[in-house]
């Protein structure tokens, strides 16, 4: 399944015959409950997508294995926004990133993380129904911590997601092994690349993406996720579903 990345206000109506999957990213914006959003919600709904739709949460500033009370409680603020709103546009799975930083490089930053993580993300699944919260990776080095805060919620409705640039650019394992650690738990993969320094979303066959070793060796199980294309430039979106295609050939031919 390929789907792509929109604003909910461009979903781009030329495209829509080609993708499975309308990634929606606003709850992912800064301030973006702050706007009259449900006027969104409703011109989004008028359109009667058919195609399954999976939205992003909340991210910048927002640290759900935060320590302190009042943080914790704007984070929980926040993330059952998010949940509301993915509801609201007719989904059941929303992907939240990480937010771990793994430059503090101290194991107990590491403990408590995943502690506050755990606690955090089952307090959130007891008050929720219906709905799938994946948990993406961010900055990580590697998955381990993903994985142990997976294995502490133990609840099917708490899924991982993996983002191919973000571990192209941080990850400091080869991205095969990266992607295969994750990959029994997660049926969400993001896609777009940079150059193995920042995180620049770009268009697949610009930067790094297709010439890694990595990449190559797991291309062709890519197919079998709901690959979701995440690059900012939206001009060039069919040569980035065109090229996908021709590399990744669980998609089908283009």
């Amino acid at each position: 399944m390929l789907g792509i990345g929109f604003d909910i206000n461009a979903v781009d109506p030329l495209m829509i015959n080609m993708m499975d999957i309308i990634n929606i990213e606003n709850p992912m914006y800064s301030n973006y409950f702050h706007t009259d959003y449900k006027q969104d919600i409703t011109a989004f709904l008028e359109k009667a997508y058919t195609q399954e739709i999976i939205t992003d949460g909340c991210y910048i500033d927002l640290n759900p294995a935060a320590e302190e009370q009042e943080v914790r409680e704007l984070v929980k603020q926040k993330v059952k926004q998010s949940i509301a709103f993915t509801r609201g546009i007719g989904s059941k799975q929303v992907v939240f990133l990480s937010t771990y930083l793994p430059m503090i490089g101290l194991e107990s930053y590491d403990e408590k993380f995943v502690a506050q993580s755990v606690a955090f993300w089952k307090e959130i699944l007891s008050e929720e129904e219906d709905i799938t919260i994946s948990l993406c990776n961010t900055f990580e080095y590697t998955p381990e911590l993903l994985l142990r805060i997976r294995e502490g919620v133990g609840d099917e409705r708490f899924t991982l997601a993996i983002d191919l640039g973000h571990a192209l650019a941080y990850g400091k394992i080869a991205l095969d092994k990266f992607y295969k650690q994750m990959e029994p738990y997660a049926d969400v993969v993001y896609i777009h690349s940079n150059d193995k320094e920042r995180d620049e979303h770009l268009n697949v066959w610009q930067g790094k993406l297709l010439e890694d070793s990595g990449f190559k060796r797991i291309a062709h199980r890519l197919g079998y996720k709901k690959l979701i294309i995440k690059t900012l430039d939206k001009k060039h979106l069919v040569k980035n579903i065109l090229v996908l295609r021709q590399n990744i050939k669980s998609l089908g031919c283009c």
